[in-house]
């Protein structure tokens, strides 16, 4: 049999000098040559493994995502064998059940495992993250934590937990258990990038489900989660500071925690329903800060804003429907000014991200600070720019059109599908057309695209099904990995529409026009709706068309 050492050198992982040096100290410390080697960082895992497999004549898996996994095998291993000995069953045949182990030198856990399930073990080889993320994958989410939360009798397995007392709910939800729980729901949720965490009580299960890049996915979770509900819940509610007794109202908190080196801002939110409390918690990277290039604004078109920023005065209208990016082009926008020589106050519900430099402001409607409240303040601490989230009322807007006429440059957002259909919105909520072709200097709209995935980007050859104006162009998918947790997306990007209010745009909202009438005026000007620039994208190989029609299916 060929010596480990060997092997490796044989395929070009380390050289005979690494080899020396790690048999030294190998020998030093009293460990297994491969362990020094990988731990000298001469060698990954993986590479100690694929040598490891052709020494010992085992099969070895570099990736577990392909391979079939029997569900007989998984029903036969109890998910504490599985988390114990970190293994993942693949296949049972019979009496012999083949499990995937990251270290086959540790024979007692394989000779325990028989004795446990009286089967005989056939191993093969796996990193030891891939032996974790398919255990996850196929037996859920959080599912040894939960094993051990009720091993431990923390709280008493029933479906009906109504009546259960408010003192034991309290110190279950203080159990290190059931915050290492919280804390992995949390961890592997933002891990994935999810900018919102839904954890949802039905009659007889709890649903985890995570937002990344503006799609609602399942997170795997345990079955045995449904007996924790009311523990997860009032952990969160001390982690946020709200009432754990009251059950009956909706409740609103915050909380700062560090995940994986970064701080992040949580916004939690919980409202009762019919088999338990729902939580959503709103997940924020504290001093986020974007630049327009960074969101997906073509330099080309940057020039414009530039130009419409540049005015002192006047109002700019951000528009789009709930979680289209608006706040956070917002802020890209006001990192562009320069905050040494103007101040700049943002009215926000919520404040979202905390912005250096700039006077931030949280309206609080239940007690009467309102965004006009907030507006008619804040003028008396001379700002010269403003920036008010949400436009929701006539007063608001009138507000901030007038104060926009007194010499001050605002910027705020609008619900509306398109930029054209900007002015009409106006008019409808009771704005007189004169105030807003005299204060307003431009509408501008946008939506967020699902960006392909890098790494695993490949050519579409069948375009059958697409759109014709698809037809004459390169379109690419992501066929999904490892690095976008096989969804073939990773991030988002920007697609929008810039509408300057010229003098014939002014002339139409004088005569009180319909978007339709706005949209055409608009493209004589060269203007490029939403879908124009989806395409260009398209064309870029930054996004599929099936995005760009998702988004923009409202625009025809």
């Amino acid at each position: 049999m060929a010596k480990i050492g060997e092997i490796l050198i044989q395929k070009g992982f380390i050289t005979p000098q690494d080899l020396e040096q790690a048999m030294v100290e190998s020998k030093n410390k009293g460990e297994v040559l491969g362990k020094t080697l990988v731990r000298l960082n001469f060698i990954t895992q993986a590479q100690f493994l694929e040598a490891l497999s052709e020494q010992l004549g085992m099969t070895y898996y570099a990736s577990l995502a392909d391979v079939p996994i029997s569900r007989d095998a998984i029903e036969a291993v109890p998910v504490k064998f599985v988390w114990h000995y970190k293994i993942m069953p693949i296949e049972m045949l019979g009496k012999v059940l083949t499990v995937a182990v990251s270290d086959p030198l540790t024979i007692w856990s394989i000779e325990d495992l028989k004795l446990q399930l009286g089967c005989e073990i056939q191993r093969v080889l796996a990193t030891e993250d891939e032996i974790l993320d398919t255990i996850r994958k196929y037996y859920g989410f959080g599912a040894e934590t939960v094993e051990e939360i009720l091993s431990q009798n923390v709280v008493e397995k029933k479906e009906e937990t109504k009546h259960e007392e408010v003192e034991e709910i309290e110190k279950s939800a203080e159990d290190t258990s059931v915050i290492k729980l919280v804390n992995e729901i949390l961890s592997d949720a933002i891990r994935k990038r999810a900018t919102d965490i839904h954890i949802e009580c039905y009659r007889d299960k709890v649903r985890v489900r995570a937002r990344i890049d503006g799609v609602l996915y399942d997170m795997n979770v345990s079955e045995q989660m449904k007996f924790l509900r009311e523990a997860i819940v009032s952990r969160i509610k001390i982690l946020s500071g709200l009432n754990v007794v009251e059950k009956r109202l909706p409740q609103d908190g915050r909380a700062i925690v560090k995940v994986e080196g970064q701080q992040v801002d949580l916004r939690i939110s919980i409202i009762p329903s019919l088999f338990g409390e729902n939580v959503v918690i709103r997940v924020l990277p504290v001093n986020l800060m974007f630049d327009l290039t960074d969101l997906g604004f073509f330099e080309e078109d940057l020039g414009l804003i530039e130009e419409i920023m540049a005015k002192p005065y006047g109002i700019i209208f951000l528009t789009g429907p709930t979680g289209s990016g608006k706040t956070t082009t917002l802020y890209a926008y006001l990192g562009r000014l320069d905050k040494e020589k103007i101040k700049i106050i943002t009215i926000e519900d919520p404040v979202e991200h905390e912005l250096d430099g700039v006077m931030q402001i949280h309206v609080r409607p239940e007690i009467g600070f309102t965004f006009a409240a907030a507006l008619k303040s804040i003028l008396r601490h001379d700002p010269d720019v403003m920036m008010v989230g949400e436009v929701r009322d006539r007063e608001t807007a009138e507000l901030a059109i007038r104060t926009s006429l007194t010499g001050h440059l605002i910027f705020t957002t609008l619900h509306t599908n398109n930029a054209p259909s900007g002015p009409p919105r106006l008019l409808d909520i009771g704005i007189e057309p004169y105030l807003i072709s005299s204060s307003v200097n431009a509408f501008i709209s946008q939506r967020l695209v699902r960006m392909i995935c890098p790494n695993c980007k490949t050519e579409r050859t069948d375009k059958s099904k697409l759109g014709p104006e698809f037809q004459d162009m390169k379109v690419y998918y992501g066929k999904g990995c490892d690095e976008c947790n096989s969804l073939g997306y990773r991030g988002r990007t920007t697609i929008y529409e810039i509408l300057p209010v010229d003098e014939a745009i002014q002339q139409l909202i004088i005569q009180k026009a319909s978007a339709a009438d706005i949209l055409a005026q608009a493209k004589k000007t060269g203007f490029q709706t939403l879908k124009d620039i989806g395409i260009k994208k398209v064309r870029l190989g930054v996004t599929t068309p099936e995005e760009v029609v998702r988004v923009t299916e409202l625009e025809g």
